[in-house]
């Protein structure tokens, strides 16, 4: 499972405790840059294998750090290309990202949800059209999609990020806890994206997203699966990505934790414990990518 990118803003209660499912973009914007940088030759392997040749516009739907746009933008650099996001801070950070990196990258405030403010984004018709971790989050994501193919130019490609699983990070068992914690995290981030479906009353999509593709009338349907992984004993900044990962989700996820689960994790990300998890050698960084690619005939 994917974890949540937009939440909304839902007020209800798990385990007694009432709380917001609402994301707050501004406050998660370093670690989305931080984030983004570290992905920067990983989205640029993407781009040119994804991209067909001679991809003149380009738009990367539900941008966030827009890592997608600018490894659009610096592989083809003839390409116009743009970023197009609902959140204002997204598309603050993008625009601050392309002046310290001097890529010409487009940027655009529409939701997936508003096809009229998408097809003002996207101006032209599209030979490319990247849509990550953004479709699932549509009140109908089957009209989502719908709407993106009408913007793609005959003969033009539509790439989604969806489906795949969880990065992973740590054993089963950390003798802090019960075993498993790192599976019940990842549960407690599902059951936070079905409550902000709930908030936005998005209808779930029944079928996969190949047969999605189909029936938005594309053609050459297909999913390409891209291992992530990076063995123990993790390191450096691969180590200080996993801490801040674990950390963040602890943190959006909270009150759909036990309680007995809250204090395992503010033990193992407590510096100062002894079972603090940035004094183990057996992280791990394990997952699997998910692309569905195709398009929309001539």
């Amino acid at each position: 499972m994917a974890a949540p990118h937009q939440p909304g803003d839902h007020q209800g209660s798990h385990g007694g405790h009432a709380h917001s499912a609402a994301f707050d973009f501004a406050e998660a914007a370093p670690r989305l840059r931080a984030r983004a940088d570290a992905e920067t030759d990983r989205y640029r392997r993407r781009a040119a294998r994804l991209a067909p040749p001679g991809t003149r516009t380009a738009a990367d739907i539900g941008c966030g750090a827009a890592s997608m746009a600018f490894a659009l933008a610096e592989t083809l650099p003839d390409a116009q290309v743009t970023a197009v996001d609902a959140e204002p801070a997204m598309i603050d950070l993008v625009r601050e990202r392309a002046a310290e990196r001097g890529t010409p990258v487009r940027t655009a405030l529409a939701s997936v949800d508003d096809p009229a403010a998408l097809t003002a984004a996207v101006e032209t018709p599209a030979d490319f059209i990247w849509a990550g971790h953004v479709l699932h989050h549509a009140t109908d994501p089957q009209a989502a999609l719908d709407h993106l193919a009408a913007l793609l130019a005959p003969g033009g490609t539509i790439a989604i990020g969806e489906g795949g699983t969880a990065v992973q990070y740590l054993p089963w068992h950390l003798g802090t806890g019960r075993p498993g914690l790192e599976l019940r995290l990842i549960e407690a981030g599902s059951r936070r994206l079905e409550d902000g479906g709930d908030e936005h009353g998005t209808v779930p999509l029944p079928y996969g997203w190949n047969l999605a593709l189909e029936q938005a009338g594309l053609t050459a349907a297909r999913g390409l699966h891209e291992l992530d992984a990076i063995p123990a004993p993790l390191t450096g900044t691969d180590l200080e990505h996993a801490l801040e990962a674990l950390a963040a989700k602890v943190g959006w996820f909270e009150h759909y934790l036990s309680a007995e689960d809250r204090t395992a994790w503010a033990r193992l990300l407590d510096p100062d414990r002894p079972e603090w998890l940035g004094h183990r050698r057996d992280l791990h960084r394990l997952g699997v990518d998910t692309v569905y690619t195709a398009v929309r005939p001539r």
